[in-house]
């Protein structure tokens, strides 16, 4: 489609039911699935999501393959988050990403998380450069302490 539309990615609806079990997990500190908790930027009130930061080369990110979603407008917001896995609770600053580094990581997401690849709008065996020419679709956020 073209037009003045801006570009989305492929719409992910997660159950309730997920979101809780994954949560729950990550509060026992199982798998490599964390808590986020937010700031509302509307309400102020704290907003809890799963996420599953990915290290590379070094660095930590969170990569969102939905798109633009409501935790992504609170980040930008307000990038002062808490990430918890089990006992260990960690209040960090997330950066947004752009360019080849954001292109990365999306690309190295992509390859952990089999999960989120049906809705990552990127050509089969994708390159780099696939998430570089998308990098809209998915925002990308550096985890500094």
């Amino acid at each position: 489609m073209t037009g003045s539309f801006p570009a989305m990615a492929k719409e992910y609806k997660v159950t309730r039911n997920v979101n809780r079990l994954m949560s729950w997990a990550a509060r026992r500190g199982m798998g490599k699935t964390e808590l986020m908790t937010t700031t509302g930027r509307k309400s102020g009130e704290r907003r809890e999501v799963p996420v599953s930061p990915l290290v590379l080369d070094g660095a930590e990110y969170v990569v969102s393959p939905y798109g633009e979603v409501a935790w992504v407008h609170n980040v930008r917001a307000n990038p002062v988050v808490t990430l918890r896995h089990g006992s260990n609770e960690r209040r960090v600053r997330l950066e947004e990403m752009t360019g080849p580094t954001a292109a990365s990581a999306a690309a190295a997401y992509y390859e952990r998380e089999s999960f989120a690849r049906p809705y990552m709008d990127v050509p089969e065996n994708p390159a780099t450069a696939d998430f570089a020419a998308k990098s809209e679709l998915f925002p990308v956020f550096k985890v500094n302490s």
